[in-house]
């Protein structure tokens, strides 16, 4: 956060312009807590509404996210050395002082706390009667639910980027501040990093807290996409135990919403999630059965300049990265009569994604979750749990494979490792641009592979350098005198 009472002003103006039936009244910056904004269903709804818009702000889940993730491994080349569209983060030469280490962090936070503003304020008001007769018992559950589960998600994501993965010294390592309560003033800005285990403990039970409040369901397959249900909670829950290398919950989790051993695959109760037929209809249709969870943009409403996923990954975009296709890349080991590839875009001699399309009005929905991962999520844990390729394993990952490349079934595997490797090659041609393939290798702990391009050369960085992680920003070491950077 670069200042606490910047967010307040941030979250005060998103209830202004969010409420569609009455304008409030500006407000000083350190008087949210005053303003009456639970005395109506519309107002009560217009803070939901704006918490899901800051975490899809394009800092953050609209955009930035997902290129970080991308652009810090070995798939993409970028078009430009512009420094305001990733080249360091694409370089690792990103310091605390670097625009998106520091504005990635502020956009979380800011989201953190319209969230815990939120969560406290619909509680008093609730336990007051202030909301008697104008929301119901299952309303303000679901709202804190989807609060709930936000707020955990912002914090796994801050983890991905600025912390040391789980798995390297058991979460014993600094995580990030977690901020639990709402921020009205700068009072409380001082705040320790908590471990990442501490950290992922918050994310559970933010998670496990929300499941049992959330809807099974909404009435249609736009809000199923956009909006939190029971199960878009367990789905989530399905990746943060896989970070965490808890195979056993992975399975377990995945399990209520897998339900069948055998293909074809799907949810039987709750939102009805499935694999899509088509792998490129994913990019036209956004609410299919698949989208677990995705960010809604509109002609209207856009992640912003420099920001949107179609900026960075469509070939008609200056500033966007095309594909690495060097010997033993993705795009050089993926079967020339994959869907994945023979839909990739071929312009100037290089290759991009057809996933955006939309590079004139950006409103091509992040996909911040989908049925595809949670199939291979369990699939892994599966064999990683008890050590041996199960028949329900291979038809798991040969789903997802054949969805796309429909002979390319594994018939087995020799060994466990090769079962491993062969599912992180899915993940990485089955979520190129979605911001992936960095979360894989930093839950494995792996090295970050080397880049020998046109646009520089970029060594391997092992997960014992400083540039493994991202460092603190510099703005919040100014602010907060108990955060320590990282070493």
């Amino acid at each position: 956060m670069k200042n606490i009472l910047t967010i307040s002003i941030v979250f005060a103006l998103l209830l202004t312009i969010g409420c569609s039936k009455e304008n409030l009244d500006p407000v000083p910056q350190t008087s949210l807590s005053d303003l009456s904004v639970f005395d109506t269903k519309d107002r009560v709804v217009a803070q939901v509404n704006g918490m899901y818009a800051l975490t899809k702000s394009g800092n953050f889940l609209g955009g930035r996210f997902f290129v970080y993730n991308d652009v810090r491994a070995e798939n993409f080349i970028p078009k430009s050395s512009n420094l305001v569209t990733c080249f360091a983060t694409w370089n690792h030469s990103v310091v605390s002082s670097t625009n998106e280490v520091q504005n990635f962090w502020g956009a979380v936070y800011a989201a953190v706390n319209a969230i815990n503003v939120f969560l406290e304020g619909l509680q008093v008001a609730w336990d007051g009667g202030k909301l008697d007769g104008k929301i119901t018992q299952a309303e303000f559950d679901q709202f804190r639910s989807e609060a709930l589960t936000l707020r955990a998600l912002c914090y796994f994501d801050l983890l991905q980027l600025y912390a040391k993965p789980y798995n390297i010294g058991a979460g014993a390592n600094p995580g990030v501040p977690l901020r639990l309560t709402a921020m009205k003033s700068a009072e409380g800005n001082d705040l320790a990093r908590s471990t990442v285990a501490e950290c992922y403990t918050q994310i559970l039970k933010d998670l496990n807290d929300a499941e049992p409040l959330a809807a099974t369901s909404y009435s249609t397959a736009l809000l199923n996409t956009t909006r939190i249900h029971r199960n878009t909670i367990i789905a989530l829950k399905t990746r943060v135990y896989l970070h965490m290398q808890n195979w056993a919950n992975v399975v377990s989790e995945s399990a209520k919403i897998v339900g069948q051993s055998t293909p074809p695959f799907s949810a039987t109760s709750g939102v009805a999630f499935a694999l899509n037929p088509s792998y490129a209809d994913l990019w036209t249709t956004y609410t299919s059965a698949e989208s677990i969870f995705s960010m809604p943009f509109t002609s209207t409403n856009t992640p912003g300049t420099q920001n949107g996923l179609p900026h960075y990954f469509n070939s008609a975009s200056s500033e966007s990265y095309y594909l690495n296709t060097s010997a033993g890349s993705v795009y050089a080991t993926m079967n020339d009569t994959d869907v994945r590839k023979s839909s990739l875009v071929l312009a100037d001699g290089n290759y991009f994604l057809s996933k955006y399309p939309d590079f004139t009005t950006l409103t091509n929905y992040a996909p911040v979750i989908r049925y595809a991962e949670v199939l291979l999520n369990r699939a892994e844990a599966l064999v990683r749990s008890g050590g041996a390729v199960t028949a329900e394993a291979l038809s798991l990952l040969n789903a997802v494979r054949t969805r796309s490349f429909p002979t390319g079934a594994y018939a087995s595997f020799a060994t466990v490792n090769d079962f491993y490797n062969a599912i992180l090659l899915e993940r990485n041609m089955e979520f190129l641009g979605e911001g992936m393939r960095n979360l894989d290798i930093m839950r494995l702990g792996i090295p970050i592979p080397a880049k020998n391009t046109s646009m520089g050369n970029v060594a391997e960085i092992p997960s014992t350098s400083t540039s493994y992680i991202w460092p603190m920003p510099a703005n919040e070491l100014g602010i907060n005198k108990l955060l320590t950077p990282n070493k």
